[in-house]
């Protein structure tokens, strides 16, 4: 082959663009597969319409259904309500008759703290009058123990 010179020849038509005789075939082609398509789409319309029916015969029952549900939850609320607020007087009262208890009590304490205190002074008091020269001497050794503690302290 590499000396001999080869020659190709074709042969055939070549059809223009524009030509009309194509384009109706064309058309023709479509027109005959839109008839092929047309009854496979009329049988899917139809499924769907008949599923559509088929959930709307439907939607009332569960509709109903739901709306039953919510009456009887409904009807138990008020009584629910009705038990929660009970409780919480319930407990309410029983929080305030301890704290009043409380309150009582701390009160009781808080005056024999004050005769406690009434007495002590007085005891004080009297050990003044009785021998005020140990007082004072008591008095300035417990100044001076104080100010050597916080004087320690400083350094």
């Amino acid at each position: 082959m590499d000396n001999e010179k080869s020659t190709i020849n074709a042969t055939g038509t070549v059809t223009p663009i524009g030509n009309t005789t194509n384009r109706t075939d064309t058309h023709n082609t479509i027109d005959k597969a839109a008839d092929k398509v047309q009854p496979a789409a009329d049988k899917a319309a139809t499924a769907a319409h008949s599923a559509v029916d088929k959930i709307a015969d439907k939607v009332p029952a569960a509709a109903e259904k739901v709306h039953s549900t919510v009456e009887k939850l409904a009807e138990k609320v008020p009584a629910t309500t009705d038990q929660l607020v009970g409780k919480a007087h319930d407990t309410v009262e029983k929080v305030s008759s301890k704290a009043s208890v409380v309150s009582e009590k701390l009160s009781q304490k808080a005056a024999d703290l004050n005769v406690a205190y009434g007495r002590l002074a007085e005891t004080g008091r009297s050990y003044v009058r009785n021998s005020p020269g140990t007082s004072v001497l008591v008095a300035l050794a417990a100044g001076y123990a104080v100010s050597k503690l916080l004087g320690s302290r400083r350094h």
